[in-house]
């Protein structure tokens, strides 16, 4: 496949499914890998196994919908580190299921500010120092969801919509900037789009 030695790669919601699996695959490829979710003791629990499998993990436990705790993310990331060469933007959240005319407008706000925002916030945090270096990708796990309506998960479809322009976006702002060598991809659940910076 490919070779991450060298490499550290922060992955938000990885203390289980999706996550665990991208930060398990990418700790076998010889990343340096920072587990992250809010619970303390899942992040610990997820890199003891990648350590006493001979990986290299650290834990830092984030709630990905304060930016202060993003911040913190990445700041004790590039003390441990020195850089993050991969950022995974996983964790995403969905509190309602039904017609979004019986949602609230608190779990609008908590979606959003969760699955897009948080996305946002970390691309801010993260990509100025890859282009700096002129090197680094940037991973945002979206849904199909965002490319059709859906009559239960409306709001949870809205914003994986919005991350996929995310995405777009992205590659547009810093694809000059770096020379090609920042990457932005979107995957999805069943198929990868991937948005090279160049």
């Amino acid at each position: 496949m490919f070779d991450l030695n060298g490499k550290v790669a922060v992955v938000t919601g990885s203390t289980k499914g999706i996550g665990k699996s991208i930060a398990y695959s990418m700790a076998a490829l010889g990343a340096k890998v920072v587990i992250s979710s809010r619970k303390a003791d899942a992040c610990e629990e997820v890199s003891k196994e990648l350590t006493n499998q001979g990986f290299e993990a650290k834990s830092i436990p984030c709630h990905i919908g304060r930016k202060e705790d993003l911040e913190k993310l990445v700041s004790e990331t590039q003390k441990e580190f020195g850089k993050i060469d991969v950022l995974v933007c996983n964790a995403a959240t969905n509190p309602v299921y039904g017609p979004m005319q019986q949602a609230s407008d608190e779990a609008y706000d908590k979606i959003m500010d969760t699955n897009v925002k948080s996305v946002f916030q970390l691309c801010k945090l993260v990509c100025p120092d890859m282009a700096a270096r002129k090197d680094g990708v940037v991973i945002i796990i979206s849904s199909i969801g965002g490319f059709k309506g859906s009559k239960n998960l409306g709001l949870y479809s809205l914003s994986k919509a919005a991350e996929q322009q995310l995405v777009r976006n992205l590659a547009v702002e810093w694809g000059p900037v770096s020379y090609t060598h920042l990457r932005a991809h979107e995957t999805r659940h069943d198929l990868v789009c991937r948005l090279l910076l160049e």
